[in-house]
């Protein structure tokens, strides 16, 4: 019986003991977080891959639709072509085209600096006219 009496001392010795995620410090804490948001962002990640390969035979199964609805005769490599070109252009950047919206936008995202030149330059102007004006 003595060793009967050891084991249930173990276990209840070791029941009281501190788990591991118990008293832990700022600086481990915070590693614990980023683990754990790495995690989140990767399974994020392939889910977002998934829901593409989704995307992707949603959007085949919608077009040959459309197509039969239409009367069009289009083979599936066709849509599979159209699909992977539309999925490669998705999220490429294209230069706007020049004129008064691409003006307006730059001032809008220099307006500090602008408007903290104009202050300068009125300042100065200011000072000069004060002074010899």
């Amino acid at each position: 019986m003595p060793s009967a009496q050891a084991s249930a001392r173990q276990t209840t010795d070791s029941s009281n003991l501190p788990g591991p995620l118990e008293n832990l410090t700022l600086q481990e804490t915070l590693r614990v977080m980023d683990v754990a948001r790495e995690m989140r962002d990767r399974r994020e990640t392939a889910e977002e891959m998934f829901r593409r390969d989704d995307l992707r035979a949603n959007l085949r199964e919608k077009l040959i639709r459309t197509a039969r609805l239409s009367g069009d005769s289009v083979t599936e490599a066709e849509i599979d072509a159209a699909i992977g070109q539309y999925m490669d252009t998705l999220h490429t950047f294209q230069d706007p085209a020049p004129g008064m919206s691409k003006f307006m936008a730059h001032c809008w995202i220099w307006r500090h600096r602008i408007m903290a030149g104009a202050a300068v330059a009125a300042g100065v102007a200011g000072t000069f006219w004060f002074l010899w004006g």
